[in-house]
């Protein structure tokens, strides 16, 4: 990241881990907005990243499914809109929420 053009702030950071039954994580984080932030997942585990495009296990090794509003994150294991037969991701990861400006 160049950071002579801007700055950035890490307002929240934490374990997703969809490991085991873990429900969605719906984060309150003061002072995110989409409009200057993002929210990152990075895996932690070895065996969360796939080890190619013909890994079956690809679903289970995707990123969670995320969507982002004023003062909040949700994070799901899978896409709302996916059948109830969907595997959903099993990873362990850490998530950053960043503020950035220029």
């Amino acid at each position: 990241m160049d950071t002579n053009s801007f700055t950035y702030q890490v307002i929240w950071q934490g374990v997703i881990d969809f490991s085991g039954v873990a429900p969605d994580y719906t984060l309150s984080i003061p002072g995110f907005n989409p409009a200057n932030c993002v929210f990152m997942i990075i895996p932690t585990r070895a065996q969360d990243v796939q080890s190619s495009e013909t890994d079956g296990s690809g679903n289970q090794k995707s990123y969670p499914f995320v969507t982002t509003a004023v003062g909040q994150v949700v994070v799901r294991r899978k896409n709302p809109s996916a059948s109830a037969s969907t595997i959903g991701s099993t990873v362990a990861a850490k998530g950053y929420a960043i503020r950035y400006s220029t």
